[in-house]
């Protein structure tokens, strides 16, 4: 009986990726893209990003397993007509939770006023509010989202969330709609944007939006760049309609040397680290969902096309 066989394409850490799906699944053979030899044999596709020209030239594909959290390749791609399974990987989600709550406390504690003391040599104490009296918002509260704000409240900061259902948690304060999303950058001293790219939010936070924070407020994007209007939000840092913005993502990666974000003196720029895809954690999260696949099991979490994440 002809053995079944995972394309596997993953973007970096190719020989962990194999190592361990191939501890996990002894029973498949992995195929390392390009070098596919059988490709009758490929049921399951595991990737960041594929051609899908290609994936058309496996007739027993069964599920496409995406390797990162990211899933606008899906929205803009004709796939397939196969499961997609998105990543959620609990190790990256807390990795960039530690990664907003490192610049909620930056900006929290007066940090970035503190590093220009320090230029100056200025020895000044900045008295700062409590974490009660500094409330982070989270635009999208999913698996990434949820995951920031409970690393909020438990440091004792309150926590609202804008999301398309609502949701049960008792710490948190939910809003929903285009009215709730106002509501919420109004309120807060911290907006964390936490967004997939879907076209109901590409171009979402723009000039008309940030006109609704407040005035000290920081904005955190981690998501995805396009749902940020970055001329808009020079423009409302200018203006003086928000304190400062952090951005680990953005609409042209890398950031073109023509960007104003570069030398803003109130920009904090990463290059898309608030949270990795490691193998040593994705690699088995795979694996078991392929499993439930063979075993007849649904696996999870599924990408929604009608969402769009």
């Amino acid at each position: 009986m002809p053995v079944s066989s995972i394309l596997l394409n993953p973007y970096w850490e190719q020989s962990e990726w194999m190592e361990i799906l191939s501890r996990e699944l002894p029973e498949l053979s992995i195929q390392l893209w390009p070098k596919i030899e059988d490709p009758e044999s490929v049921e399951y596709a595991v990737f960041w990003i594929h051609d899908t020209d290609d994936l058309r030239t496996y007739p027993n594909l069964r599920a496409i397993l995406a390797v990162t959290a990211g899933v606008e390749q899906f929205v803009e791609g004709d796939y397939p007509d196969v499961p997609i399974v998105r990543m959620a990987d609990p190790t990256m989600a807390g990795e960039m939770a530690s990664f907003v709550a490192h610049w909620v406390v930056h900006f929290h504690r007066g940090l970035d006023r503190y590093l220009d003391q320090q230029a100056q040599k200025v020895w000044k104490t900045i008295r700062t509010p409590p974490p009660g009296d500094f409330p982070v918002g989270v635009l999208g509260f999913g698996a990434i989202g949820s995951r920031v704000g409970r690393t909020m409240a438990k440091m004792g900061y309150p926590v609202h969330a804008w999301t398309r259902t609502g949701g049960a948690e008792a710490e948190v304060t939910y809003h929903q709609g285009a009215s709730g999303l106002q509501n919420l950058v109004s309120s807060c001293a911290a907006v964390v944007n936490v967004l997939p790219k879907t076209p109901d939010t590409t171009g979402l936070i723009d000039y008309r939006l940030f006109s609704r924070f407040r005035p000290d407020a920081v904005y955190i994007s981690i998501g995805r760049g396009a749902t940020t209007v970055e001329a808009d939000l020079v423009a409302a840092l200018d203006d003086g309609l928000l304190s400062a913005a952090v951005l680990d993502v953005t609409t042209q990666e890398p950031l073109p040397d023509h960007s104003a974000l570069w030398n803003h003196p109130r920009v904090r720029l990463t290059p898309h680290i608030s949270g990795f895809t490691r193998a040593s954690t994705a690699a088995p999260l795979v694996a078991a969902n392929i499993q439930r696949i063979r075993l007849g099991e649904k696996p999870f979490p599924i990408f929604n096309p009608r969402r769009n994440y």
